[in-house]
């Protein structure tokens, strides 16, 4: 079986960073990446167009480099349309010292930008910096789609995401998501960070149906306290519809435990995508 060159691409540290932090070196057969053990990488992995990436049951960890991890840990190339991620484990052990990212050096799990495909049985655990950052950054998995060149159709399904920063699961722009069968937990009653177990956004359509989405709760500024103090209140809700028709997403048999809202529909606010 054939060995691929690193998927990361980018440099190690140090020879005593390879030897503790093995690098992500898959094997490679007919369109799928391989993984046969545990690694770690420093920067963006990028799946090539049209291929699938097997964790085959281990995990990539993302770890900072100096000034800290920029962007997704995994993602379609950039112009590629097509990417598969299954059997996965994914998770960062990021410090929180850098500050917010912005733009596409946001920190995601997993994100397809511009791409259809499948994300299927992968674990995607602690994305997120250090360990109460309120950046809105720290999506576990991501599908949007505004590049104008029609809709992206992506499933899915029977994903862990748990520990997120910012949101489990975020559909935005020009894509139809199935998201089914997924088990999804915040970090319960927290007041530095307003969560949400899924997001439809934009302009998304699709499906969410038999998941379970667990503990999204903002404590940090109710509306009674804005009328007190000034500050701008924040809520957090398991599925959030974010300046979307309702009517464009069909839901069915949900499980919402200890959530804010069970489900948000949101017509205008101020929100990045």
């Amino acid at each position: 079986m054939p060995t691929a060159p690193p998927l990361a691409g980018g440099p190690r540290m140090s020879a005593l960073d390879v030897s503790l932090d093995p690098p992500c070196v898959p094997a490679f057969v007919a369109g799928v990446w391989t993984l046969f053990a545990d690694c770690t990488t420093y920067t963006t992995i990028f799946i090539p167009d049209g291929n699938t990436l097997d964790g085959n049951g281990h995990t990539i960890t993302a770890l900072d480099p100096p000034g800290g991890f920029q962007g997704p840990v995994l993602r379609n190339a950039p112009g590629g349309t097509v990417a598969n991620v299954i059997n996965l484990g994914l998770t960062a052990s990021l410090a929180g010292t850098f500050g917010c990212m912005g733009g596409d050096n946001r920190l995601r799990g997993i994100l397809f930008d511009g791409a259809s495909g499948n994300v299927t049985n992968n674990a995607v655990i602690t994305i997120k910096r250090g360990l109460s950052s309120g950046c809105q950054e720290g999506n576990g998995i991501e599908i949007r789609n505004f590049d104008g060149t029609g809709t992206k159709t992506v499933l899915i399904e029977h994903n862990v995401v748990r520990d997120y920063q910012k949101n489990g699961i975020t559909a935005n722009g020009d894509v139809a998501a199935t998201i089914t069968s997924n088990m999804i937990q915040g970090a319960g009653r927290v007041d530095y960070i307003a969560q949400n177990g899924i997001q439809f956004g934009v302009g998304a359509t699709g499906q969410v149906s038999g998941n379970s989405i667990t503990d999204n709760f903002y404590t940090g500024c109710s509306h009674q306290d804005a009328a007190k103090t000034g500050c701008i209140p924040f809520v957090a809700a398991g599925l959030l519809l974010f300046d979307i028709d309702p009517n464009s997403i069909r839901r069915s048999s949900n499980t919402f435990i200890n959530d804010q809202f069970n489900v948000l529909l949101v017509t205008h606010q101020s929100l990045d995508s």
